[in-house]
């Protein structure tokens, strides 16, 4: 008989409600199609199901960026090879920076050395700040501390296959360009953002694992992340 080698599973995404707070300001709803108690009156009882509808930006709560996102014809979210968001996960310790600091080269190295692994290709190299303690609240996107493009550059440097943090938001919040993210998404660096629980991985060896949407063309989708052990 098979033997599941997985023993423990962890999800580090957000849950997402009807009218949530949201960086961009978009809506979130979930309206009713159908009610089990309609369908049934309908089918004259032989039957009832509830339906809703689900209107929610592909970049709300926990989600991944794809470069379609800032790069005209940059490979979507369906084009992301299966292998590259299931992956060795690699947790970076930044949660000493504050609130409105730069997370710097120098912060990553230093966090890179007391990790006791190199930062390169083959993990998905996790950021973790802190910050998901103030998911949901009003103004959460600023918050927080922030990575300067120079710190995204060193990644790209570093060849990293998938970033991902529980920063809500990565760029400075007032800089609207968002050079942060283009640094990543023109290098085919994917980044999936606003995850939590991270404090649950210190001293694990464990795999990142996020689901995604096959939708083409979509430069960005939520779908849950978690972390796996044996």
């Amino acid at each position: 008989m098979f033997q599941n080698p997985i023993k423990e599973v962890i999800d580090l995404s957000h849950e997402v409600s009807e009218n949530m707070e949201n960086i961009s300001g978009w809506t979130t709803a979930f309206p009713m199609m159908d009610t089990i108690a309609k369908t049934r009156q309908l089918s004259g009882g032989k039957v009832g199901y509830a339906a809703r509808m689900i209107l929610i930006s592909e970049h709300t709560g926990t989600h991944i960026d794809a470069p379609r996102h800032f790069v005209e014809d940059g490979m979507d979210v369906a084009s992301i090879p299966v292998e590259q968001l299931c992956l060795p996960g690699h947790l970076l310790d930044l949660t000493h920076r504050k609130v409105g600091e730069a997370i710097t080269v120098e912060d990553f190295e230093e966090a890179e050395k007391a990790s006791g692994k190199p930062v390169g290709p083959g993990s998905a190299l996790i950021c973790w700040t802190g910050v998901d303690k103030v998911w949901g609240q009003k103004n959460m996107n600023r918050i927080r501390p922030h990575i300067p493009a120079e710190s995204a550059q060193w990644m790209v440097e570093k060849n990293v296959t998938l970033f991902a943090t529980d920063l809500i938001g990565m760029d400075h919040p007032d800089e609207w360009h968002d050079p942060t993210h283009l640094a990543w998404l023109e290098n085919n660096i994917c980044m999936v953002q606003q995850l939590c629980h991270l404090d649950k991985l210190v001293q694990k060896d464990f795999l990142f694992a996020r689901s995604r949407s096959r939708g083409n063309r979509l430069s960005g989708a939520r779908g849950r992340a978690g972390r796996l052990s044996g």
